[in-house]
């Protein structure tokens, strides 16, 4: 039920505030409370059932300790707290319980994601001051008796990150996975190439870090637009990070970065921990300047221009090698090939384009993209793997076995997906562009307002996979910025995509989440305050 703030909701949140010990993101499935409550000691010992979760609860103990100083045991076999894996065991299987009595906690589920799901819920039922990375002695560390059953109400529920317009460390990019795994988002969308920077490590190729990766923030338009905006308004987020550059060989002063093989793994396995699957993003074959300035011959007539020539079956031969190196580091299931705003006009000129377009007998340009794509997903599924693409590789016709990012808030292109039997993630930009302005209104819009297109089906909505964010870089230079640009909203969608539809009430949601902004506080993430009017963004304020 959707309510106006009213006199009613007024008096519940003296209530919630006088008991505010239950206070979950995203709200669980049901709830019961007890009486009295469970202390957290030195001497508690987190056990497991099965090898395969120990390492949720090793980090369990690594959430407990900093705040605690507790050093607690982990062992394999009964515990103060205990996590449980439940035979038959099923990894699609997301949903957990969650039991607290005076003595013990039990943490049950039928896989590893529901374990951690359990230990974010967990998480939150200790008091906000365990998030402090600073020793905090003479604390009592309780969780309210109660019991929980969960479940999420979509698969996908994710976050893009774009560290190619401004990057982000591999600790800042680890920041960003601790704050999804506090609300049980499960999928890192991570776009890692585009054409302002390269910034994955690709050992057949490697101009495409040692060139790609850098760019000359003088000559770059959005590095300017940040630095102005520092400039005129003081404000330290907005400017471009001198922790990013360096004097390249040439003496001139550059910009960005790149992940190598091993921080990728590293990222990859700490996501996995915590319950969340990394999906890169290799775009192609638009948005390919980087990979062009490295390897002129990538491009239409070797000239240097994007997007990819896909009449080159040198390129094509690049693309797979890229991959092949990609399919090694993330070990998901879905990999995304982006294929958004390609200028497919430059293929109309290109002999070998043209050519490839009669081989095939396709009819036009747009088909050749489409080609491309269904060529690529051909190589994705003999590798074990399946394809995600933004809304674009619609267009001249996909596989139905493709998985489309809904971004344009166009209801007749989300028809299109559902007709030929896409699979679909919510992200359009009418709410879900975490890098576009913010008003007073922005969290209860997300929250309240229906993204999926009323000219839908009932067997249609069926194909709706769940809902992403999706951060994009141009205007948001530092870790600071993109804190606030993300959360709190980002709180908000993770409600929306893990709790059913039925049980959306924003005016709880509010309540519950003037309280968990107070652990952000102590988690020291620079969020959007609640009360702020307007922030600039992308489509507003900032260009």
């Amino acid at each position: 039920m959707k309510r106006t703030l009213s006199a009613l909701a007024l008096a519940f949140m003296l209530c919630f505030t006088a008991n505010a010990s239950v206070n979950i993101i995203p709200a669980p499935g049901k709830i019961v409370e007890g009486k009295g409550e469970f202390v957290l000691k030195g001497n508690a010992v987190i056990g497991y059932n099965d090898a395969s979760i120990s390492e949720a609860a090793t980090y369990l103990k690594e959430i407990i300790a900093p705040a605690t100083g507790f050093d607690l045991r982990t062992r394999q076999g009964s515990g103060t707290i205990n996590l449980e894996l439940s035979f038959p065991a099923d990894p699609q299987d997301e949903s957990y319980t969650l039991k607290v009595t005076r003595k013990k906690v039990f943490i049950k589920a039928r896989s590893y994601k529901g374990i951690a799901y359990g230990i974010a819920s967990l998480r939150q039922l200790l008091p906000k001051e365990i998030e402090s990375k600073r020793f905090l002695p003479g604390r009592s560390w309780t969780v309210p008796v109660v019991e929980v059953e969960d479940a999420p109400a979509y698969e996908w529920r994710g976050l893009m990150l774009d560290p190619v317009r401004h990057f982000y460390s591999v600790e800042e990019t680890k920041n960003l996975l601790d704050l999804m795994a506090l609300y049980k988002f499960s999928k890192f969308h991570w776009h890692l190439i585009d054409s302002n920077g390269w910034r994955i490590e690709i050992k057949a190729f490697p101009l495409l870090t040692s060139i790609g990766a850098w760019r000359d923030p003088k000559n770059e338009y959005i590095d300017n637009a940040c630095n102005d905006s520092f400039e005129k308004t003081g404000d330290a987020a907005m400017q471009v990070p001198a922790k990013f550059m360096k004097v390249d060989e040439n003496g001139k002063l550059v910009y960005g970065g790149f992940y190598t093989q091993e921080e990728i793994r590293d990222i990859v396995h700490y996501a996995a921990v915590r319950g969340i699957d990394v999906v890169p993003e290799m775009d192609f074959p638009g948005h390919s300047y980087a990979e062009i300035r490295c390897y002129p011959w990538l491009s239409c007539h070797g000239d240097g221009h994007e997007p990819l020539c896909l009449g080159n079956d040198k390129v094509i031969d690049f693309c797979k090698k890229v991959f092949d190196e990609v399919f090694d580091l993330f070990p998901y299931e879905y990999v995304e090939i982006g294929g958004d705003e390609v200028s497919r006009d430059r293929w109309t000129g290109c002999e070998l384009c043209q050519e490839r377009i009669a081989k095939e007998g396709l009819k036009d340009v747009a088909e050749l993209q489409a080609w491309f794509t269904r060529e690529m997903e051909k190589y994705f599924n003999a590798a074990g793997r399946k394809l995600v693409g933004w809304d674009e590789i619609l267009d001249g016709g996909v596989s139905p076995t493709a998985t489309v990012n809904w971004w344009r808030s166009d209801p007749v292109t989300f028809k299109k997906a559902a007709v030929n039997g896409n699979q679909v993630i919510m992200c359009p930009t009418s709410h879900c562009y975490f890098d576009y302005a913010q008003d007073a209104m922005t969290i209860q819009r997300l929250y309240c307002d229906d993204l999926i297109p009323a000219t839908l089906t009932a067997e249609e909505r069926k194909l709706i996979k769940g809902m992403q964010g999706n951060i994009w870089g141009e205007f948001i230079p530092t870790e600071s910025r993109m804190q606030t640009m993300a959360f709190p909203r980002a709180i908000a969608l993770a409600e929306k995509a893990w709790t059913p539809v039925d049980r959306h009430d924003y005016d709880d949601f509010l309540l519950r989440l003037t309280e968990q902004v107070k652990r952000l506080d102590v988690m020291e993430v620079d969020y959007r305050p609640l009360d702020s009017s307007f922030t600039p963004g992308f489509n507003a304020g900032i260009r």
